[in-house]
């Protein structure tokens, strides 16, 4: 694996990483709160075809720019840019 994958991947993980966290804390916010039904409401909003196409169209542009690329890093590190970046901690 060269220095640039290596980068790329770091990037991807870093990103899942934050994501993964920013879902846990999520759910425990809610827990906490006592927000009576969000785990009713989650599966309501998973199953909304609308929101559920919406999503998918985000995804399936990033599917066909790796697909089409002779470089597929390039297209995720596009859409790596436009995830939230992880908050700096002091």
């Amino acid at each position: 694996m060269t220095k640039q994958e290596k980068k790329r991947l770091s990037a991807v993980l870093r990103a899942t990483e934050f994501l993964f966290l920013e879902n846990i804390a999520l759910k425990l916010v809610l827990e906490h709160r006592k927000v009576p039904n969000w785990q009713k409401l989650l599966e309501r909003l998973l199953t909304d075809k609308e929101m559920m196409a919406g999503v998918r169209l985000k995804f399936s542009d990033v599917y066909k720019e790796i697909e089409a690329s002779t470089d597929p890093s390039a297209a995720l590190e596009l859409f790596l840019g436009e995830l939230p970046a992880p908050k700096k901690t002091h």
